[in-house]
């Protein structure tokens, strides 16, 4: 019996010296790599800036999908792009906001349909790499104990997919650059490592919804009070989606809008149908603008400022 016993702690110090190993970080995702680089830039830009700001907020729609350069030169105010990941959660977005707003900001939240808590891993390595962030999402020890075996499973994952990508690299010479990386932001805070790709990719995120209410509402209430005691004034805006799949979901998305028009206490200031483009002006998801929508987007945004100019009165 002490003999079994001896062999089955042996094997299992072996067996974790061996996941151990394997699970070293010796490649980092494209994923971490984007999120890292974009939080980091993003914060460092809204901290550079004096005075008044635009601020934009949400998921990776708008990281695609804004000319924040054109915003600024435009209205001539200082203007970051905060959109990064939807998978951050639409808590961790209203918790980054809440941290970084001070008076006079004008801010505009554009959230993915239904954007929900997230993953709990991606908000961990936002703070790993801007520790802040910490402060944007509950943690708690059974989030924490999950998310460390979670992360050793999928760096050994990823540790396989980049050796085999540089074996293949190696073995042909030739080398792929992705889109999604620390270096995929300008100073704004905008996505421009996609704007002259013109690879057709198949198009991902093509949800069919099912409706519900929208818990995001009462939570963008509460950061509207609390942007009314700062002084900052707070907008909605619905955000871009692929005509295709939009046609398939629209009977769901105008109860969403009329939830959404209803019930949430800051001005909405377009419609569900309003930055609706076909399937060819998307990169690689529903969401992800290319270069001309793009542009298409940021002029409609900036008409929808226009037409309602008590928006940036002081």
């Amino acid at each position: 019996m002490k003999g079994f016993l001896i062999k089955v702690t042996l094997f299992a110090s072996l067996t974790g010296i061996v996941l151990g190993a394997l699970s070293v970080k010796i490649f980092e995702s494209e994923e971490t790599s984007y999120v890292r680089g974009g939080i980091i830039l993003k914060h460092r830009r809204l901290d550079s800036v004096k005075g008044r700001r635009i601020i934009f907020a949400g998921g990776s729609n708008l990281a695609f999908g804004l000319n924040s350069k054109a915003i600024q030169d435009t209205f001539k105010i200082p203007v970051t792009n905060l959109g990064l990941h939807v998978a951050l959660g639409l808590d961790f977005m209203l918790g980054e906001l809440k941290s970084v707003m001070r008076e006079g900001d004008v801010i505009f939240i554009s959230p993915e349909y239904y954007a929900n808590e997230g993953r709990y891993q991606l908000k961990k390595t936002a703070a790993r790499y801007y520790p802040q962030a910490s402060q944007y999402f509950a943690a708690t020890f059974s989030d924490d104990f999950t998310d460390f075996f979670d992360s050793k499973r999928e760096q050994i994952q990823m540790n396989r997919v980049f050796l085999l990508r540089y074996l293949k690299e190696r073995a042909t010479g030739k080398s792929d650059t992705s889109v999604y990386s620390s270096h995929s932001f300008n100073l704004y805070g905008d996505v421009v490592t996609h704007l002259n790709d013109n690879k057709i990719l198949s198009l991902k995120d093509k949800s069919v919804f099912n409706y519900r209410y929208w818990d995001g509402i009462a939570k963008i209430n509460e950061l509207a009070k609390y942007a009314t005691l700062k002084k900052v004034k707070l907008y909605f805006l619905f955000p871009t989606y692929e005509r295709e799949t939009f046609n398939q979901n629209h009977q769901v998305l105008e109860k969403y809008q009329a939830d959404v028009q209803i019930d949430l206490h800051i001005p909405v200031l377009n419609t569900v149908n309003d930055m609706v483009y076909n399937t060819n002006e998307y990169y690689d998801t529903v969401y992800h603008l290319r270069k001309n929508a793009r542009e298409k987007r940021t002029q409609r945004v900036i008409e929808i400022i226009k037409l309602h100019p008590e928006i940036l009165k002081p």
